[in-house]
């Protein structure tokens, strides 16, 4: 029997290898384990528990790993996962920009890897390994340490079968086969949503990120809520607290936390009529989450004035590629929200 091992350290990650088991590997006679390293982030937690219920219904074996409270526990904890990892026949990852995943990746002997869609950042992560790259996220620059070197030769080895599971378009790279998510599983499990009147508009972490200045965002926020009737603020669950206070006291739009990620909010519902979001995953994944549904989707491009100055040419080139695939694959409308000083 194939031991599987996926290693998750977001919601969005688990909702990814239950789309991923979906599509037909738990009928192999595999167990798909997932070890789930828990973050720190409350409302991630949160997410994380509500897909763990859903995920578990499905058949994965879901199991929480605390790798980063307590000095003695955090270590017995990796090390639980590292004799995990060392132990599958199939590894499946969520994110091998992670330093952790990059730690652990080595101590592998798996004939086969997995990496599950992590939305925008497939397209960096294809880029990385067609052209031999550091494995540094696209809003970060290199910080100089070598443990993704040993990740990036694990992953390079010819002899190993590789798979990149993604919904977004990308081109497979050199000896990775690319299959895609349809969010099978997501479309199955909630046949229809359920429909609000009104505009919801999907909040973003690029403040938390360092990308977008805090000010400029929550202006821009107020200048879409008030032209198009935003009745809804659902937040991104890396929002901090006090920006989103703010974002209510500037604009009077009601904010929501929402305690699943946003494709499952979407296709269970309430979600309203309109749904207007900034360039990011979402504006990929929604569009398949909600096909053939009475939903309009609509883009809120981000201006060059938000930026905060250490950005980085890459990243604002990152930014402006991911809002044109979006418009271009899905045929989404697209708005500016341009700000006053």
């Amino acid at each position: 029997m194939t031991r599987t091992l996926a290693l998750v350290e977001s919601p969005a990650q688990l909702l990814n290898v239950a789309e991923w088991a979906h599509v037909g590997h738990q009928g192999e006679g595999s167990r798909v384990q997932v070890a789930v390293l828990l973050p720190m982030d409350p409302w991630s937690r949160v997410q994380l528990t509500r897909v763990t219920d859903l995920a578990s219904a499905s058949g994965l074996e879901i199991l929480p790993f605390e790798v980063r409270s307590g000095v003695v526990s955090r270590m017995r904890q990796f090390n639980a996962v590292r004799q995990l990892v060392a132990q599958a026949d199939r590894l499946v990852v969520g994110d091998l920009f992670s330093g952790m995943v990059q730690t652990l990746v080595p101590s592998a002997t798996a004939h086969e890897l997995v990496i599950v869609d992590d939305g925008t950042a497939t397209t960096e992560f294809v880029r990385v390994v067609t052209e031999g790259l550091r494995l540094t996220r696209w809003h970060q620059q290199s910080n100089g340490a070598r443990r993704d070197s040993k990740a990036m030769d694990w992953l390079s080895d010819p002899s190993r079968e590789r798979t990149l599971f993604t919904c977004m378009e990308v081109a497979a790279p050199p000896g990775i086969r690319v299959v895609p998510n349809t969010y099978a599983w997501t479309r199955s499990r909630f046949a229809r949503p359920t429909a609000r009147g009104g505009a919801d508009l999907l909040g973003t972490s690029l403040v938390e990120t360092g990308i977008v200045e805090e000010k400029h965002y929550v202006q821009a926020v107020g200048r879409i809520v008030h032209a198009r009737g935003v009745e809804r603020y659902l937040a991104h669950r890396r929002e901090d607290r006090d920006k989103l206070r703010r974002i209510a006291g500037a604009t009077g739009v009601e904010v929501v936390r929402p305690d699943l990620p946003l494709e499952l909010l979407a296709a269970q519902g309430p979600i309203g009529r309109t749904v207007l979001t900034f360039p990011s995953t979402v504006a990929h994944t929604l569009p398949i989450v909600l096909r053939g549904h009475d939903v309009r989707l609509e883009l809120c491009e981000i201006d060059e004035e938000w930026f905060t100055p250490t950005i980085s040419p890459h990243a604002v080139g990152f930014l402006r590629a991911m809002a044109d695939s979006a418009k271009q694959r899905h045929g989404l409308a697209s708005m500016r929200a341009v700000i006053g000083y």
